[in-house]
């Protein structure tokens, strides 16, 4: 298994904004993209305006495929242009993990 992990800091008084986008982009994605499932969470301790969103895939294949998929999704892209507001831009970090 594959895990893909994406977190993003968000502004300052905007991390319920951010959390609504998130839970948005991972309704549209699960809805759209199944069987891949987007969770979404938050940190409790640390950086706590920081929101995390993790997918687990069957293998590096998969990945490329909905990859390829999103590039073209202009329902997906829509969402996430109104949801970048709510971020620190260059915050952002992306990470691809295996299980062993």
């Amino acid at each position: 298994m594959i895990r893909f992990q994406r977190s993003g800091k968000t502004k300052p008084g905007k991390f319920l904004d951010g959390i609504r986008f998130a839970k948005e982009i991972a309704e549209y994605c699960n809805a759209t993209y199944a069987p891949i499932s987007v969770q979404v969470y938050a940190e409790l301790f640390g950086n706590v305006d920081t929101i995390h969103w993790h997918i687990d895939y069957k293998d590096l294949a998969t990945i490329e495929g909905v990859n390829t998929k999103l590039l073209t999704d202009q329902g997906y892209w829509a969402i996430v242009n109104k949801g970048m507001e709510f971020f620190v831009e260059g915050s952002f970090h992306d990470c691809l993990i295996s299980s062993v």
